[in-house]
């Protein structure tokens, strides 16, 4: 161990030690100090509220007897109407002994009118005691609401008050302290009067298995510790008794509270002891450069060479004494420079350049593009930069592999580099234009950059150009690709890269939506959203409610009836109105913004269905979900979450997906099938016969439904041999046991083509556009009558189910 080390370490340890001894004591007394005042503490509040009820009770027996002699005195029940307000009495009862007759007062005077059930009353006739008050256990009035019973049993008559608990309840409330510290309030059964949770008072629980109620059931007072049902954690609680009507009072608090106080000590503590730590480190530091000078004269050597970028061999330092280890550090600096003057010239490639195409990375564009951006003050020096979105790119890594994937980002980085390379533009008076920039970003964008293409004819010749050279077929793959490309003008558009990628950016999404393998340049008009902002204006949708879902109608062609719904989710957005899914979903893949979409969807959905379900429509209701959100970690517990907290039958939920979600993550997506299943759910493949259809993996998973994709609906009717395909698709599905959807049935002829090759169901617009659920439940309820969909008929519900 070297000396520095050393030292340092012994510092270390004798500054270390004596804090975690000194930190676990002061934790240990902090702790036992705070129990001590915690009970003595809850104790004197538990007597002192036992003490407000005590006097509680004997003003009820007093005003109870009031009451009773007014009564016989034939004074009338006005003059006591403030002790029935502020007593909370709801009224009182005179049984006669010879008669049996009850009569009841009130604040506002005599009713003859009974207020005690006769079993009650009976009850409490038979528990009174001569010349004694006696108070019931809390019980429930005919309305069902909680009431306490005071019985006084005099010579010839015998009083019954009627007490609401409201009083109790309020000083029960009245003690709150800490984050989950209360008071409880029991009746000699243990149960409760007063507690934090209304439903235990509704309810009338009883919690008479708490040791420290059991005890206060006893007639105890003191202090206790006990797990509490109520906050799920363990209490410390005084607790006392109040003589006659045998309550009992509990002022329980979190022990975590306690040993959370402790913690704060300690931690208010901290500065302290690192302010002597640090100072003890100092000192250790002190004593270390002492002891080992030399090496660190050699080290500032080493330092200087450092600062001046310009590394070259050391020589030993003169010293009076030569120390093994100051040559040491010599000879390893020496070698590490030789080494790093070898591998200088890789780590700059590996800092500056993506390392799957070799092309300047993020960090290298914008050290290349500043210099350039600098001169484009004058539009004579301007250009443009282009924002290159490989189009379904993620297809052919999830077919073929992401090593094809790399390939494929290979050949596109060498065709941009040669399309850039021969980019024709006019030669500058004076400073030549920089060499075109190529640049990989991430994943499949790429920049470039061109300085001196300003004409704007040369601009769409060269953005063709770049189309046609990325859409050439790939033989290998038997693909052939495409590319969207965003261009904007520099300076016209701006002066900053990252304000020029965001506006090329705007651009290709633009592109984007208008087909794939297209060429947009920025202009104002085509808005000002790049995709991380359509993603932040879908979250600030979702949470201002501006998304709304419509519904398109699923039919049972057996029994020529609406089964279910399919949610489609509606955005009307601010700036480019009505704003379909089509236009803004594939924006959303890999995004945080796509699970938001979609649970919002199902929520929104099931209330719906509710709604559906009141007015009598036996419906049940399908939801599209993104592969990454349904392969994602929390999925399953999240839908599991909603179910539970609308209370919605799982087998009302078919949740929708793409068949390329078992390309995506196959082992994850056959987990949540699975889960899906058990649980209940539905499951159906959406667009089946759209992608890659992998029968294998087909035959292996609780699927219920397959949907087909309009693609082949559209072409069945006319061509024989997509409806051969048609045909045997449906075969094997039955075969597989999956029901079957036709999707896009836009004409009578394609739902009587589909419902004769045997199709399940049918979806389109043949029947109906997407609707609103209002306007969906009126397009049901007219489908019975003569006003209905041709196709629906009514049947008997003997015929097969769908």
């Amino acid at each position: 161990m070297k000396i520095r080390s050393y030292v340092i370490f012994c510092f270390l340890l004798a500054a270390l030690l004596p804090t975690i001894i000194f930190s676990v004591w002061s934790y240990r007394e902090t702790v036992a100090r705070e129990l001590a005042d915690v009970q003595d503490r809850h104790l004197l509040l538990a007597k002192k509220a036992a003490a407000t009820l005590d006097h509680y009770q004997k003003n009820l027996i007093a005003a109870v007897e009031a009451i009773g002699t007014s009564a016989r005195s034939s004074e009338t029940s006005g003059a006591y109407s403030r002790l029935f307000e502020q007593l909370f009495i709801a009224c009182v009862g005179i049984t006669d002994k010879r008669t049996g007759h009850t009569e009841y007062f009130f604040k506002t005077g005599v009713s003859g009118e009974g207020h005690i059930e006769e079993a009650t009353l009976e009850t409490l006739l038979g528990n009174s005691k001569p010349d004694q008050a006696v108070f019931s256990n809390i019980l429930p009035d005919k309305e069902g609401r909680n009431r306490i019973y005071l019985v006084i049993e005099q010579p010839n008559r015998t009083l019954i008050g009627v007490i609401k608990p409201d009083y109790i309840v309020e000083l029960g409330e009245s003690i709150v302290f800490g984050e989950k510290g209360h008071a409880a309030i029991v009746d000699s059964s243990g149960t409760v009067i007063a507690h934090p949770r209304d439903e235990w008072i509704a309810s009338r629980k009883n919690i008479s298995a708490v040791p420290v109620v059991a005890q206060m059931m006893a007639g105890n007072s003191g202090v206790g510790e006990f797990y509490s049902p109520a906050v799920e954690t363990q209490m410390i609680a005084g607790f006392a008794t109040v003589p006659g009507p045998g309550w009992g009072i509990m002022v329980p608090q979190p022990v975590s509270e306690i040993h959370a106080k402790a913690s704060q000590v300690l931690f208010s503590l901290l500065p302290v002891l690192g302010i002597a730590l640090v100072f003890l480190m100092f000192i250790g530091l002190f004593l270390a450069r002492s002891l080992s000078r030399p090496i660190e004269e050699l080290a500032q050597a080493m330092h200087l060479g450092a600062l001046n970028q310009k590394l070259s061999p050391l020589k030993m330092p003169k010293s009076l004494i030569r120390f093994r280890e100051t040559e040491e550090v010599c000879d390893s600096y020496n070698t590490m420079v030789s080494r790093i003057s070898m591998a200088s010239a890789q780590i700059e490639k590996l800092a500056f350049s993506d390392h799957v195409t070799g092309l300047p990375n993020r960090d290298h564009l914008h050290l290349q593009a500043a210099s350039i951006l600098e001169e484009a003050i004058s539009p004579r020096r301007g250009g443009i930069i282009l924002l290159i979105d490989l189009d379904d790119f993620k297809e052919i890594n999830d077919l073929y592999g992401h090593l094809a994937g790399d390939q494929h980002l290979k050949a596109c980085a060498e065709t941009l580099s040669k399309v850039a390379q021969d980019a024709k533009v006019s030669t500058p008076e004076g400073k030549p234009f920089a060499p075109p920039i190529v640049a990989r970003i991430g994943g499949d964008e790429f920049i470039v950059m061109i300085q001196g293409m300003i004409d704007d004819e040369e601009i769409e010749e060269f953005l063709a150009q770049v189309r046609n050279a990325l859409a050439e077929p790939i033989a290998e793959l038997n693909i052939t690709p495409g590319a969207s490309i965003g261009c904007a003008k520099f300076p016209n558009d701006g002066v900053e890269l990252i304000e020029l990628i965001k506006r090329a950016d705007i651009a290709m999404y633009h592109a984007k939506r208008s087909g794939k393998n297209k060429t947009q340049v920025y202009a104002p008009h085509i808005g000002t959203k790049s995709v991380s902002e359509i993603r932040r204006d879908l979250t600030e949708a979702i949470e201002q409610e501006k998304l709304y879902l419509e519904y398109q109608p699923k039919v049972c062609t057996r029994r020529r009836k609406v089964i279910s719904v399919e949610a489609l989710a509606r955005w009307e957005h601010p700036e480019f109105g009505l704003f379909m899914p089509k236009f803004w979903v594939p924006s959303l893949m890999g995004s945080n913004a796509m699970p938001r979409l979609g649970e919002w969807v199902m929520k929104t959905a099931m209330k719906d269905l509710d709604r559906m379900r009141s007015e009598g429509h036996d419906l049940w209701m399908s939801v599209n979900i993104g592969t990454d959100h349904f392969v994602s970690k929390g999925f399953i517990s999240n839908v599991e979450a909603i179910r539970d907290e609308l209370n919605f039958d799982p087998g009302l939920l078919e949740i929708e997906v793409t068949e390329d979600t078992l390309f995506s993550s196959e082992e994850k997506a056959v987990d949540a099938f699975n889960q899906l299943h058990d649980l209940g759910y539905r499951v159906s493949i959406d667009d089946f016969g759209r992608g890659y259809s992998n029968i294998a993996r087909l035959a292996n998973l609780p699927v219920d439904f397959l949907k087909i994709d309009q693609s082949i609906i559209a072409g069945a009717s006319d061509d024989p041999r997509i409806g051969t395909i048609m045909a045997y698709t449906l075969k094997m599905a039955k075969e597989l046991d999956c029901k079957t959807v036709a999707e896009g049935i836009e004409t009578e002829q394609q739902a009587e083509f589909a419902s004769r090759l045997g199709a399940d169901c049918l979806q389109g617009y043949f029947f109906t556009p997407s609707l609103q659920v209002g306007e969906l439940l009126n397009w049901l309820d007219a489908q019975p009558g003569s006003n209905g969909h041709p196709y629906l008929r009514e049947t008997n519900d003997a015929v097969a189910q769908a």
